[in-house]
């Protein structure tokens, strides 16, 4: 009995690769990425969630988003979110990926149409490493889903900052600045852009680029995250 329990999940996670129409999170077969009773479990708000300026995950920071910046998380940061998104973003499983952007996609309250979407970009170096931007390849699947055009070469990061989630939670305000960023074209006269990111902690990043495009004349930036 003891042997069943333990190699369970070393069997499961085989059986990912065998059969791609298994559920990624409980093995159990089924027409997509997620069986329904895993979809039914996963923490998301069916009209997108939309966070207030005092969301906790600027609470203590001392950086709060200005008030014209709105951010909409698709699911709270917990399990089974966590695994689908470090799966996605370390263990390089893009239909986990995908699955997620398309849910995204479903799940987003657009009431005014926004002009652009903007993927959060990693600097050269990171996306050498990991081989993809976890926030284009999101950003990729809104795009194809909602008809809303994606730009991603319109916002560079020129500074290679340590992973946010490598960075202790007091020390990330001070991991990323405006300066991290920058625009290398002028951009065409965009009123409304959205920034596409994986996922919202203490709001630093999102903030910084946000900050940058407004200073840079654009009229409204909102932020669209996975998860928060």
């Amino acid at each position: 009995m003891s042997l069943i329990t333990t190699t369970k999940p070393r069997l499961i996670q085989f059986t990912h690769w065998l059969l791609p129409q298994s559920c990624f999170l409980c093995g159990d077969l089924c027409q997509q990425v997620l069986c329904e009773a895993c979809l039914t479990d996963l923490p998301v708000s069916t009209t997108g969630r939309r966070l207030p300026i005092d969301h906790p995950c600027n609470q203590g920071q001392n950086t709060p988003l200005p008030s014209h910046i709105h951010t909409q998380a698709v699911f709270f940061y917990e399990n089974p979110i966590d695994k689908l998104i470090i799966a996605a973003k370390f263990n390089k499983n893009l239909t986990v990926l995908n699955y997620l952007g398309d849910q995204m996609a479903q799940q987003l309250t657009i009431t005014d149409q926004p002009e652009v979407l903007i993927p959060v970009p990693l600097h050269r170096n990171r996306l050498r490493q990991r081989g993809y931007n976890q926030s284009v390849e999101l950003a990729k699947r809104i795009c194809q889903k909602t008809g809303i055009p994606l730009n991603y070469s319109a916002v560079i990061r020129i500074r290679d900052t340590p992973p946010q989630s490598l960075t202790k939670f007091t020390e990330r305000r001070n991991n990323i600045r405006e300066t991290d960023f920058k625009i290398i074209q002028p951009p065409p006269p965009w009123q409304h852009v959205i920034l596409v990111d994986d996922v919202i902690t203490t709001g630093t990043t999102v903030k910084a680029v946000s900050e940058m495009l407004l200073e840079a004349g654009i009229a409204k930036v909102e932020v669209w995250c996975c998860a928060s």
